[in-house]
């Protein structure tokens, strides 16, 4: 498959990806107060039908050019299945180890995506884009501590919500060119809200009060957050600007601190100097 065609406004695009980096982090944050005392499975579900209703309100309301007419409804599909099986590792992550490194294993995503892009694209990324995930890679096992990295379940689920982070840019990368972000984000929320409504019969409690607003919010923030990723994959190569979305990174780290009173100690500090520079190298032009 030929990587797609993209807009080349490398500076547009970083912002955008900085802007989405936190309101995830924004969503991850707000997630973690959701899965205290709450099945993972089931916030899951009501986060995704929250932002279906979200999207259907919006496309009825708003009426966007083009509407939900496609021919791309097994890609949507794919991408909702990698999509949701990384919210899922993501949101039983956050229940189970600190705040900031399970947002910081999720978001080592950019290192699989030049990977992937070679392995489905046929692109071989630019020397800055590789060396620039390396340096930015060096600032994420800072930001974590050797110390604090372990092979526990709930690292492992992270890592994989990386992983099928990474595969669903891929396909959000493919529609770039071809599909209007209002229409991705529609089919994305329908699919993901099927698929998360399938464990229900084993795990359904229903949510307290005091669960519905970190749920709202994980709902919002994630919907906006994922329409500024995919018009960041509109202004720019993927694999240029995928990098900036280490800043969520920067981000939960300093809303660990507030919130949780995770330390940010100098190596800290020396990591997330290392992801911003790593980020401003791959997008550098040839």
């Amino acid at each position: 498959m030929a990587a797609p065609l993209t807009g080349d406004d490398i500076a547009r695009g970083t912002r955008l990806m900085v802007f989405a980096a936190l309101l995830l982090a924004s969503g991850a944050t707000s997630a973690r107060f959701a899965t205290e005392g709450m099945n993972v499975f089931v916030v899951v579900f009501w986060t995704n039908m929250t932002m279906f209703i979200m999207m259907s309100g919006y496309m009825l309301i708003a009426r966007p050019e083009g509407g939900v007419h496609t021919d791309k409804l097994p890609l949507h599909f794919l991408r909702s299945v990698f999509t949701y099986g990384a919210l899922v590792a993501y949101f039983y992550a956050l229940a189970q180890i600190p705040f900031a490194t399970a947002v910081i294993l999720q978001s080592t995503g950019p290192v699989f995506v030049p990977i992937l892009a070679i392995l489905v694209f046929r692109r071989l990324s630019d020397r800055y884009v590789w060396l620039g995930v390396a340096i930015s890679f060096v600032g994420v096992v800072l930001l974590v501590r050797p110390d604090r990295i372990g092979i526990s379940l709930g690292e492992f689920s992270a890592l994989l919500a990386a992983l099928g982070g990474a595969a669903a840019a891929l396909v959000i990368w493919s529609f770039s060119s071809t599909e209007p972000v209002a229409r991705q984000m529609f089919y994305f929320s329908f699919f993901a809200c099927l698929l998360s409504a399938l464990p229900l019969p084993w795990t359904w409690h229903s949510p307290t009060l005091a669960h519905l607003t970190p749920i709202i919010a994980v709902a919002g923030f994630t919907i906006v957050g994922q329409f500024y990723y995919a018009k960041a994959f509109s202004a720019a190569p993927g694999d240029k600007v995928i990098t900036w979305s280490y800043m969520a990174i920067v981000f939960a780290a300093d809303f660990g601190f507030v919130f949780w009173g995770e330390p940010i100690v100098v190596l800290s500090a020396l990591g997330a100097g290392l992801v911003v520079g790593g980020a401003h190298l791959a997008t550098r032009a040839c």
